[in-house]
């Protein structure tokens, strides 16, 4: 399960997975172990990720490890920077953003229900 989804460890892996987005849909996960509503919202992510057929990157950031790529997603993306949070980029841009209790399973299909399988 955990082979599905690549960790983004440099400011150059997400530059490249932001541009690969303009190919594909990418979902980048901001999670923090040491936060349990991080580590519920990851299981949920993980487990949406296995059930996941779609043509889609899942992506990750630690962002107690690799705090210059975080900070990176909230520049980049101008976005507010959350933990747990979930972004999805199509074509380059913010499709979609959510944070918290809100990562879930259900809300993760609704969504590419919405955008990717447009």
């Amino acid at each position: 399960m955990a082979t599905k989804v690549k960790k983004i460890g440099t400011v150059e892996s997400l530059e490249k997975i932001i541009r690969g987005s303009k190919k594909k849909p990418v979902f980048i996960f901001k999670h923090e172990e040491t936060i349990p509503e991080s580590q519920e919202a990851y299981t949920e992510y993980l487990s949406f990720i296995e059930d996941n057929e779609e043509d889609i990157l899942f992506t990750f950031v630690n962002v107690r490890e690799d705090s210059e790529v975080s900070d990176a997603i909230e520049e980049m993306l101008d976005i507010s920077d959350s933990v747990p949070q979930l972004i999805l980029l199509i074509d380059g841009e913010v499709a979609w953003d959510d944070k918290g209790s809100n990562i879930v399973f259900d809300n993760i299909l609704e969504v590419v229900n919405e955008f990717v399988m447009v």
